[in-house]
């Protein structure tokens, strides 16, 4: 026997013992079938597929996350709402422009100086990995085996990481070098010598739609 609300919990129902019976799992099914129909609540359709075996327990409990999240964001909203757009900086220009001036400003730089020196922080030539680059064979299947070398002194036989990239890519694809650009209300997929780029004046960044 199951123990029955009267008054479903997600209805303001109470454990009060006069709020609840009896039933068996059958019983207990068609009474929130009843419910579903009558009020049309999910938690009543989830408990009688459930409770009837129409469904199975793992996508049962997929449903019921899926829809406590819907209620969730219906009741208190998304509160990473504009974050998303705001703070991106492949879609929102004038954010990208205000980070940039903000990092460059001298009060900024200065005080980056002023932090790398109280750390000691070893920049450029005094850097034990100044002029270095990650390589790897030629050949590799992967880059799982690469190693660092002066650009100076790459083996024979090894390449630098970007040119390795740069060999996998499928250069007869359409989209081979290829990058968003826009004109402020269009997208435009294009190549870098596109002579649309300065004929319309794009800028290279992809509209968020």
């Amino acid at each position: 026997m199951h123990k029955h609300h009267i008054i479903p919990r997600h209805m303001g129902g109470t454990d009060n013992p006069e709020n609840i019976i009896e039933l068996s799992i059958e019983d207990h099914a068609e009474a929130h079938r009843i419910l579903f129909e009558r009020y049309g609540h999910w938690e009543d359709y989830l408990a009688w597929q459930g409770l009837a075996g129409l469904i199975s327990k793992e996508d049962l409990i997929k449903k019921i996350q899926s829809e406590a999240a819907k209620a969730r964001l219906e009741k208190y909203g998304n509160p990473f709402s504009g974050i998303r757009t705001w703070g991106n900086f492949s879609i929102n220009e004038e954010f990208r422009k205000q980070v940039s001036s903000l990092a460059n400003s001298p009060e900024a730089i200065a005080k980056k100086k002023k932090t790398m020196a109280e750390r000691n922080h070893q920049q450029g030539f005094r850097n034990s990995q100044f002029g270095k680059v990650w390589c790897v064979d030629k050949n590799a299947l992967d880059l799982y085996d690469k190693k660092m070398y002066s650009r100076d002194k790459i083996p024979d036989g090894f390449i630098t990481t970007t040119e390795w990239k740069e060999l996998k890519k499928d250069k007869k694809n359409s989209a081979y070098g290829k990058h968003w650009y826009n004109d402020g209300e269009k997208n435009y997929y294009l190549k870098p010598e596109s002579s649309l780029i300065d004929e319309l004046k794009l800028e290279r960044s992809r509209l968020n739609k």
